[in-house]
This record gives structure tokens, sequence and C-alpha cells, in this order.
């Protein structure tokens, strides 16, 4: 293999030094206006730098289509890419093509063949460029059009009043010859003309509504991938895409590896002997293959050996990182970020006559200060502190010391200050995709003839030696803080899974709290009572939302209490914690123990220096008081029971900062979610408690149809009921009998409900009268008046001599709707005064086998507690094969 510096040739502004990053910096303005790098503006040039992607060519190809008029190509093109992507050199391109491509010759010939055309059709080219636009003293962007189609008198008074044409005066500016309108950087002007924005949104509407009709008419405008300048420019983007996306044909001017091309074109003036490349790619690829799964395997697959010869003489390691890591970065401006670092990069290594056959992620100096300036602008000058300590300082930085102690290999190839620069480079983005494997760090600075178990022994000195180099399973990181992480996570390691069990079970204790009656860990459904009250069950840590066994877990919590049916099922709510939560609050408390295990260890805290034992102290600090939170978190999923089974919930995440206990938690979720009640309406209760043919029903049924069934709203308390029907008995919507006095339009006390109550729907003709009271009554003057009528229910609606006397029933039916039989059959006979007497026939087979306890705990105690008579008892068995 050949240094790559023997290969290929940079343009001579690169090779000199001089490298200018204008010319990374397209600008349609400048290039309309004659000025700037002759890169961009000289069009032969231009065409020449340019490497013809498949996504520019088709634009290219589509445009001219339109343009001449052969009935295909679209009419309203958005060119979209991330920041820096390659649209306004794309708007270049087509300006290049339609103003000068009659004498470009054959340097245009392969577009027009792929239009369709033979020949550069004649068109008017107009340019707006928002980011040059005045929007204060300078022209609107119809009036900025209409000037230089030569017609700015049609649309003179709409763009000094700012206000946006309508189609009509569109298509006369733009009707009489084929055309070409290219906008660049609208998103930004938009925010920039905020006093008449609604009217530049309504000019993109037209327009495209105009040019869409036209057939030789095309509109080509960029809209950044993100919005710039915070709220406001969200708010511009947004209005642009709706108006641009119901019309508009997205392109993507460069796709997938034909970057690797576009960079190659754009630093070098040749690109050297293909056979070079391909030998070069070969070897590396070789080397890969005989490390095995010591490299990830993607690198060790064909396809990778031609990406690494379309990239040459970069690896595409080295491009992949800086567009998928440091683009992500909001300032970072993709392609013209990475020509920028690159160039930077080819323009020192090629004047130092660099060996190496490849341009490795390890060769990005930041002793350089032009290459760590560019990275610096996008994580924060504290990193110079942290590249002067452990990479770069003119041969006092750690890994450099490491590479002149070691000696042969380590200094010929600078292994210890390559790998600190590989991992530099990867340890940042602007998402959370941080840091990088030691499998693929290999990547980035092993080549033929380094012998690999170098590597590994650099590494282990590096983390003994420098100061913010960061490792944990296997990935490394700089960060600017000093790794004392390394302690923590040797005490980490010591932590024992169940220590950390016992640790939050004890925390967790401690967060219930007592808004709610309180079960944790239930092992079964008898843990739970059957009471009246309202329960929250705390579920084991095994038992996640997730688990493929909660569900039924949780259902049978619901639906029994141990062998016998739950009769109050509205009672019960059941917490589930998040797998994914959950296991974050465990490395949470594995920390937490791992900083305390620091703290307890004496002989190790002595050799710990002030400042590292603050941050032992502080980190502490941050572990006790984020602990609540973290299994709150965890804590998030609600279940209560409903009438297909099971309901879930999502708390979501707690208020960082705000202490609650798991039972307040669940109440104030309840609450906000109308679920649990602390006022109800009257006319609530007639439509959740009473069916549409029930004249009355006692307000203890009532309370216990809110208790028992899940469709029901959960009562906060029974005062809440009881207050809702003195309000109703008030207001008129029903009325109530106390013993043989029915209430009706007057006030009463919620008291005076708490016993023998029955809630009458429509009392007939009923007078109103005082409530009962404990007072004597007061003896009568002669003012005093008799009342019209005494209080008396009203008298049923029934025709007695059609009335039954005796009801005998025999009937089937599933063990499951037997509380739908009580319910629905044996509460209505009560009701009408009948005298119920019932035998009941039950059945019971299993393939597996009762168990004996069963009968003796459960059954037969049963129903001796609630003073069943057994008429007759047989058992059978065993089953057969037992």
């Amino acid at each position: 293999m050949k240094p790559w510096t023997h290969v290929v040739t940079p343009h001579s502004d690169i090779r000199a030094g001089r490298l200018d990053e204008a010319v990374f910096a397209a600008d349609l303005s400048d290039v309309v206006a004659d000025r700037g790098p002759l890169e961009y503006s000289d069009p032969w040039t231009f065409f020449r730098r340019t490497y013809p992607a498949r996504g520019l060519t088709n634009l290219l190809g589509a445009v001219l289509a339109r343009l001449a008029g052969l009935g295909k190509g679209e009419a309203v093109i958005q060119i979209q890419t991330p920041f820096g992507g390659g649209k306004t050199h794309s708007l270049i391109a087509l300006y290049h093509l339609i103003r000068h491509g009659r004498k470009l010759g054959n340097t245009v010939a392969e577009i027009l063949q792929a239009a369709g055309v033979d020949a550069i059709p004649e068109a008017s080219v107009v340019t707006f460029v928002g980011t040059a636009a005045d929007p204060l003293k300078g022209k609107t962007p119809w009036g900025e059009i209409a000037h230089q189609l030569g017609q700015y008198d049609l649309l003179k008074e709409h763009d000094q009043r700012r206000r946006a044409p309508g189609k009509d005066l569109l298509h006369q500016l733009l009707s009489p010859q084929p055309t070409l309108i290219l906008m660049d950087e609208i998103a930004e002007y938009s925010v920039k003309a905020r006093d008449f924005r609604d009217q530049v949104v309504a000019f993109f509407q037209e327009l495209t509504e105009t040019v869409k009709v036209l057939p030789r008419c095309v509109l080509v405008v960029t809209l950044p991938s993100s919005a710039p300048y915070g709220e406001e420019g969200e708010r511009a983007l947004h209005q642009l895409q709706e108006v641009f996306k119901r019309v508009e044909t997205i392109k993507t001017p460069v796709e997938g590896e034909e970057i690797y091309e576009v960079i190659r074109r754009r630093l070098f003036e040749d690109t050297g002997d293909p056979q070079e490349a391909r030998a070069t790619a070969e070897e590396f690829f070789d080397m890969y293959l005989r490390l095995g799964d010591d490299l990830p395997r993607e690198f060790r697959e064909p396809s990778y050996r031609e990406r690494m010869r379309k990239a040459y003489p970069f690896h595409p390691e080295l491009i992949d990182i800086l567009f998928e890591r440091w683009s992500t970065f909001p300032a970072f401006q993709r392609t013209r970020g990475v020509l920028r670092l690159l160039g930077q990069m080819v323009s020192e290594l090629y004047q130092q006559r660099d060996p190496s056959p490849l341009v490795l992620p390890a060769h990005v100096n930041l002793g350089n200060p032009a290459i760590r300036g560019e990275l610096l602008r996008h994580i924060g000058n504290q990193y110079q502190g942290v590249i002067a300590a452990d990479i770069a300082a003119g041969g006092k930085a750690k890994a450099e010391q490491i590479d002149q102690w070691m000696g042969s290999e380590y200094t010929r190839y600078g292994v210890a200050s390559g790998l600190a620069r590989a991992i530099f480079f990867a340890s940042f983005s602007g998402s959370e995709k941080q840091g990088i494997a030691i499998q693929r760090l290999r990547i980035g600075v092993l080549q033929p003839g380094l012998p690999p178990a170098i590597i590994s022994d650099a590494l282990r000195r590096m983390e003994d030696e420098l100061w913010y180099l960061h490792c944990e399973k296997g990935t490394y990181w700089f960060s600017t803080q000093p790794n004392l992480n390394r302690i923590i996570v040797d005490k980490e390691q010591a932590v024992k899974p169940e220590e950390i069990t016992e640790e939050i079970h004890k925390r967790l204790g401690k967060l219930a709290g007592n808004e709610l009656r309180v079960t944790l860990w239930p092992r079964a459904s008898q843990d739970v009572p059957d009471t009246r009250e309202l329960k929250l069950v705390v579920l084991p840590l095994e038992r996640t939302r997730e688990a493929k066994d909660t569900q039924h877990f949780v259902q049978e919590l619901l639906e029994r209490s141990g062998q016998v049916f739950r009769s109050y099922r509205n009672t019960v709510l059941v917490l589930a914690p998040d797998a994914g939560e959950l296991a974050s609050a465990r490395q949470h408390v594995k920390r937490l123990l791992a900083l305390k295990a620091i703290q307890q260890d004496k002989p190790l805290w002595s050799q710990l220096s002030e400042e590292n034992r603050k941050v032992v102290a502080s980190k502490l600090k941050d572990a006790e008081e984020g602990t609540a939170h973290r299994l709150l978190s965890a804590y998030r999923h609600l279940a209560k029971a409903d009438r297909q089974g099971v309901q879930w919930f999502d708390l979501g995440l707690p208020t960082s900062g705000a202490k609650a206990s798991l039972a307040y938690r669940v109440r104030d979720y309840l609450r906000t979610e109308d679920l649990l009640v602390e006022h109800i309406s009257p006319g609530r209760i007639l439509e959740k408690a009473m069916g549409p043919a029930e004249q009355e029903k006692s307000v203890d049924e009532i309370y216990e149809a809110f208790l028992k069934y899940p469709h029901m709203p959960i009562l906060d308390k029974k005062q809440v009921l009881l207050e809702a029907i003195a309000a109703g008995v008030e207001r008129g919507i029903f009325g109530v009998r106390i013993g043989e006095l029915v209430l009706f339009k007057q006030k009463i006390s919620p008291s005076q409900l708490e016993t023998g109550a029955v809630i009458v729907r429509e009392p007939k003709k009923v007078a109103p009268q005082p409530a009962p009271s404990d007072k004597p009554p007061r003896k009568k003057g002669p003012s005093d008046q008799e009342p019209e009528a005494e209080i008396h229910p009203p008298p049923p609606e029934s025709d007695t001599s059609k009335a039954i006397c005796h009801y005998r029933l025999k009937v089937q039916l599933s063990w499951k709707k037997i509380s739908d039989f009580l319910r629905g059959v044996l509460t209505p006979l009560h009701r009408d005064g009948a005298e119920i007497r019932i035998q009941i026939l039950l059945e019971a087979r299993s393939e597996r086998g009762i168990q004996p306890r069963t009968l003796d705990v459960a059954v037969r105690e049963t129903l001796r507690q609630i003073g069943a008579e057994i008429l007759e008892e047989n058992t059978s068995g065993p089953p057969a094969g037992a």
C-alpha cells in the first residue's frame, strides 16, 4: 500500500495550507451578483467540482423537462436536507444550468440526456434569497420576482404596501415565457418579516397554485429540516410546510454513499489511480477478516470493502462519525461542516507527508487550533482543559507521554494518542448517542502493520493514567468530569442484586403513604382483604407491567380474594412497576449503595483528595434525593377493574423535586382523571346506580353498587354519596323515604341518610315537610295550619289483581354470572317483599384434582361463616391417571 499522500492530490489552496472556508459556504445571492469564490461563481469550475449525484441529476433533469414543455417534470419542488446538506448548491446548479448551460457543452451532456432534451431551453431565471433580502426596506418576494422579470409596475403597489398579490396577477406576471423561480432561505425571511408574515405565507400559497397550472414554469424552494431562531422559527417553518406539502415534490440531491464522491470532488483535484484505492481497501478488509469478532460484523461484510474504496483516501468511519454524530448538533452545517473539518485535516496531513494508507479517526489532530476550534464550537470551550491534560499538549498530555514511555510501535504509530483522539472524536453528538465501544474503536486506529494487541494494552494504560477518560461496559468517552467513576464502577460491581432489592423495599415502604390503605408485595389474592375501604396494592418488583404473567396476576387480585370472588372490586387499585424505569431505578440504587460503600471504606476514603471527597458527597446527596423520584417513576402503571377485566393507566413521570407518596400520586391522578370523585351530582347517581325501571333503591344498595361495580366512579368516601343525595332531595331531583316519611324538595342533613334511607325516583304529589328532627314537637299556636297531606311514599302503580304470590325458578348458569344473578334476580324480588329461599346444586370437576385443603379451608369454612345448611355433599377421586 502507498501512503495516501502519494496517490491523491488536493486542490492547490489545500496543498498550500491556505484553505479559504468560504469555498464551502455556497450563497446563491453571491453567485447572482457575480461575487464570491470562483468555485461557485464560475459555471465551468462549479460543474467540474460538482459530483453528479443521482438525486441532483434527477432534479436538474426534471426542471429541464418542464421548462422545455415536454409535459413532464414537477411544477413545485422542495429541496429538503439537514442544515448545510447541499440545498443551496443544488439551486446554484440550476441557476448555472439554465443561465449558462448552452455554453457548457459536454459538461452538461449527461444532464440533458437524463432529461430527454436536446438543448437547454430558453427561460427566465428568477432568484430570491431570504438571508440577503431586507424585509424592512427591500423588496418583498413578489416585488423582487416582478422586478427581475421586468414587470415591477404590475406589482408595485402590492410590494410597497406589503400585500400579497392574487393568482390572477401572478398568472399575468409569469405566463408569457418559461420561468424558473429559485427561492432559498425563505424560512429565515419569514421569521424576519414578522410584521407581514401572514402575507408572505399567503403569497407562497398563491404562487404554488399559479405555478402548478403553468406548463413551463417551475418553482424550486429550500426549507430546512429544523427551524431557525427558536419558537418564531418553528412557527414560520410550520406555516410554510403546510403550504408546500399540498403541491410539492421533495428532492434530496445527495443520498447514501454518494457523499463520499461529493467530498472527494470538493477536496481533491486528482483522486488518483482507482487501483491504489482498491488495493488499500482490500488490505484493510483482509485485516478485518483476520481479527474476526474483535471487530463489529458490519466491517467484515464485503459491502464495507466497497465503501472503503469509494471513500478513499478517507476511512468511511471518519466520515460516518461526522455525519451520524457531529451533524446532529443543531449548528453543525452537515456537508459544509464536514468539508471544512476534512479540508483542515487534509491540509495539515498532506503538508506533513503523512505515511498512513488511509485518513482515520485517529488522525483528527486536536492539537491543531483550527480542527480543535471546529469541534469545540459545538461542545464548549470547557473541553480545552480535557484535551490539554489527556490528549494533545505538545507532548505533555498523558496520552502523548504514554507513547513516549512505551517506545517502539507506540511512538511510531502514536497508539495512545491516536486512541485518545478517536475516543474524543466519537464522544459527542447532538443526541444521546455518545462514546464508542472497544470493537468499533479498533476500527478508528488499526492499520496493517500495527499489532492489534497493542490496542488493548494501550487502553489499559490510558484507563490508569488519564484524568478525564471514562469507561463503562466496554464503551469509552471523554468528559469534563474526572474519572472518579472508575472507583464507583468497581464498588457497583460488588453490590449484590439482593442488596438492591432490599434497599428498594425499605424505601418503598417509606414511600407508600397513608392516603390509601396500602398492601405491599402481595403474593396471592388472599393477601388483599375484600373490604369496603379504598385499597392500593403495590406489586412486587418482579411483577413489572411488561412481564407476561402480570396481567393474569392483577386480574386475579381484582376478581378474587383467595378462593372466593371479590365483592368490592371497585375498591382495589393495583400499582405495577415499569420495566425500563425500574431498571433505571435499580441502577440508581446500585450507584447509591456504591457511593455509601466508598464513604464507609476508610482506607479508600483516606486516599481520596478533598475535591474527590466532595464529589462523592455531592453524588451521594443527589442519589439520596433522587431515589424517591426514581422509585415513583418506576411505579407508574395503575390498574383497576373494568367490565372487560383490567384497565391500565399510566401515571406518567412525577414532577421533579415534588415530595409525594405512592398513595398520594395515585389519589391525585384518579382525581385529575375524574375517576375518584369528591363530589357527585344527584343526577349522576340516578344515571349510574339506578336502572331506568327502578323507582326506588336503598342508599345502602347504592353505596354498595359504587363499591362493587368497576364501571362506577370511585367515591372518595361515603359522605360524598350522602351529600349528593341530600342535594338531590333539596333540589327536587328525587325524593327519599326515611321510615314512613317521604322527603322531597326540602333541606335534610346527610347524617339522616345513614341508615334505612331509600331513594324514590318520582315522589307523587307529596307536600314538602320539615325534615325529621330529634327535638320535641312545638305546641301548636292559633296561627298554625294543618298540613295539606301526611308524608307518605307514593303508592306503587301496580295491579294487585294480577300480583303473583309464589314464584319458583330452576335455572342453569355460569358461575361467573352469580353476581349478576344476585343483582338482577334476587334483589328485585326482595325489593317486592318476597321471602326468598334458595337451594344450590353445585357440581365441580377438575382434571388436576381439587385439593382437600381447598374444601376444608375455603369452601366449608365459607359455608359455615354464612350460615349455610349443607343438605348433601359428595366427593370422588382421585382423577384418572393420578
